[in-house]
């Protein structure tokens, strides 16, 4: 089982009549014990992610699973 599991993660934030698509199609597996690190440039989405990974924030669309639960 993934420790931290993540499908098709969008985070889009409006901004007047503009979009902002901070996280854009994002999937990725970490196992138990694996350690993975975030890296990118400024304004990739870095933040953004470990935000919802941290259950800071909630994604627009896509699933995240801590743990197998969602």
């Amino acid at each position: 089982m993934n420790l931290i599991e993540t499908s098709n993660l969008q985070k889009i934030y409006l901004l007047g009549d503009s979009e902002v698509h901070a996280l854009d199609d994002v999937s990725v597996k970490i196992q138990p014990g694996e350690f993975a690190a975030v890296m990118g440039p400024s304004g990739s989405g870095k933040s953004t992610f470990m935000n919802v990974i941290g259950c800071l924030d909630e994604p627009s669309s896509g699933k995240y699973l801590l743990d197998g639960i969602d």
